[in-house]
């Protein structure tokens, strides 16, 4: 949990970049659809979660004097801590078999939804499901450099195997490569074991939001792996989002 004073310093700062999104979203939206591109949604997003509760919000020091924020949405939390672990203990078959489809009948299967069919719990993880980082630099200021990780963009045709599907972007994307205790955690090898389901999304939101270097992509060495991972910028709204991360062993 973080201080009382900086929870609604960030939640001021939260309010209007979420509203920008939801606006850039879903213009987006509507370009893909008048195109009629593999990425066309069929609806609009109602609003995006900004601000959870302060019991969820958590910091992390990080390089000199500088603080990441970790801002879950509820849903984003709840995935993590019960929903993800619990398919990945019951159905353990279906994850690590190089369909994003089964990954996600697995999580419906357990997830209780009760509003809709499993077509329409996709929607709801893809658009309802994120968490934001942010920077405190060294003056005491909060970075206007803002990091929304979200679950998954979009679930496509594998382009390795196109009777498959693959998660496109997002977390789910960067646990392909990602295990914890023993349980691979996506459609991928699993290849990387983890000590916490929340050691990649803050491993990315603090190289994305601490890199000072102007590049898109980012080569991140830790002791045993190195990640190389990519990020866009909306033109529009200036926010950062996954595009792809990987992880090699180290020799």
């Amino acid at each position: 949990m973080i201080p009382l004073d900086e929870y609604f310093e960030i939640k001021e700062f939260l309010r209007q970049r979420v509203c920008d999104i939801n606006s850039s979203e879903n213009s987006d939206r509507e370009v893909q659809r008048e195109k009629e591109t593999k990425y066309s949604l069929p609806n609009d997003v109602a609003s995006f979660s900004w601000m959870p509760h302060i019991e969820l919000c958590s910091s992390k020091n990080v390089a000199i004097k500088q603080i990441l924020y970790i801002i879950p949405s509820l849903q984003f939390h709840t995935f993590l801590n019960y929903i993800l672990p619990k398919a990945i203990r019951n159905f353990a078959s279906m994850f690590g078999t190089g369909d994003a489809k089964d990954v996600l009948s697995a999580l419906y299967s357990v997830s209780n939804y009760q509003f809709g069919d499993i077509n329409d719990y996709q929607r709801i993880l893809r658009d309802d499901n994120c968490c934001y980082f942010l920077l405190r630099e060294a003056d005491g200021k909060l970075s206007e450099k803002l990091f929304r990780l979200d679950l998954f963009r979009h679930i496509l045709p594998s382009k390795e195997q196109p009777d498959k599907y693959d998660f496109i972007g997002g977390l789910m994307h960067a646990y392909r490569h990602c295990s914890w205790r023993n349980m691979k955690l996506s459609c991928g090898n699993g290849e990387i074991e983890l000590n916490s389901l929340w050691d990649v999304p803050v491993l990315l939101g603090e190289v994305i939001l601490c890199s000072t270097e102007n590049k898109r992509t980012i080569s991140y060495k830790r002791e045993n792996e190195t990640w190389k991972i990519e990020y866009f910028i909306d033109p529009e709204t200036g926010i950062y989002y996954l595009t792809t991360a990987f992880v090699e062993h180290n020799d």
